[in-house]
């Protein structure tokens, strides 16, 4: 019978893979806990760059929101809920849904907001203050 393992370079395949160092269990466990290290030092980080990324997105939606009624305002159209009525979710939630301008060179425009779910006028809410004017009430900005 012939020998069936291929010769290279003078050394058997066989005697070859026998040369390979392989990991030990150690060498492994310590790369395990240096990666777990460094997750539990990055997860605080990243956790904070989403709460800040959340907090824009919530000021800006209420920006949004009281621009929208500034805008509404200006032109003379009442649309702002007393907070008897819902107040500034309820607002929000109108304002989503479209304002129809009644009268005036807008007569028929439709001022809609899209795009904000129930959730995100919430917490847009609490950002919001409704002002008491002489005339109409308005939506701005709390000062913080």
């Amino acid at each position: 019978m012939r020998n069936r393992t291929k010769k290279l370079g003078g050394t058997s395949v066989f005697s070859r893979i026998k040369d390979y160092r392989a990991f030990s269990l150690v060498e492994i466990l310590v790369v395990i806990v240096v990666i777990g290290i460094i997750t539990a030092i990055a997860m605080p980080a990243i956790r904070g760059v989403l709460e800040n990324g959340e907090e824009a997105k919530v000021t800006t939606n209420a920006k949004n929101i009281a621009s929208l009624s500034s805008n509404l305002a200006a032109i003379g159209v009442a649309h702002v809920l007393p907070d008897s009525l819902g107040g500034i979710e309820a607002t929000a939630r109108l304002l989503r849904e479209g304002v129809i301008v009644p009268e005036g060179p807008l007569a028929g425009q439709v001022f809609k907001m899209n795009g904000l779910s129930d959730d995100e006028i919430s917490k847009a809410a609490n950002k919001l203050e409704i002002v008491y004017a002489e005339k109409e009430l308005n939506l701005r900005i709390k000062d913080v």
